[in-house]
């Protein structure tokens, strides 16, 4: 059973530890953390890790602003959501937008940009189904390892996370005007 903590907003801004809130910026901050870390890894299942730890950042990043794009601004007088349309333009760009009536802060995204629908699939399954599959070229360095497991047919890995993630700063870049 949950017990309410206090009604009073200047208890509730007091227990608040402001510095314990990210910026919004900080999952776009994950994404350059763990690609750079995963530039640098040779090892095939060390590197492996990295890139699944990318690819939950990366989205991440466009679930935190799509519910940043319906909740961050309120009406003042009925504490009402107000959807920040420009935002949500913006991210439709790249990725399809759901929000659950029932449940408005329940939002979920889906892939709509090329680059996207591809992170989404390479994420769901690494997530819900199997692990990366990597494959590596002769030159046994990060930037010989492909997706996928039929020789000559896999994806650079590194060239794609690359993508994706000048994708997310184009992203950040459309995002900035709208807050």
């Amino acid at each position: 059973m949950h017990s309410k903590i206090t009604d009073d907003v200047d208890d509730w801004l007091n227990l608040l530890d402001l510095d314990s809130i990210a910026e919004p910026s900080d999952k776009l901050h994950e994404c350059e953390y763990f690609l750079e870390l995963a530039v640098r890894e040779n090892n095939k299942d060390k590197f492996r890790w990295l890139i699944s730890a990318f690819f939950g950042s990366a989205y991440s990043y466009f679930e935190i602003h799509a519910l940043r794009a319906y909740q961050s601004f309120h009406n003042p007088e009925t504490g009402d959501a107000i959807v920040n349309g420009g935002a949500l333009e913006v991210l439709r760009n790249y990725v399809r937008v759901f929000q659950d009536i029932k449940r408005p802060n329940y939002v979920k995204t889906a892939g709509q940009h090329k680059i996207t629908k591809e992170l989404y699939n390479l994420r769901k399954g690494n997530t819900h189904h199997y692990p990366l599959s990597i494959m590596q070229n002769e030159c046994k360095s990060p930037d010989g390892y492909s997706f996928g497991s039929l020789s000559g047919k896999g994806v650079p890995a590194l060239d794609f996370c690359r993508k994706v993630m000048s994708l997310i700063k184009e992203v950040e870049s459309e995002l900035h005007p709208h807050y």
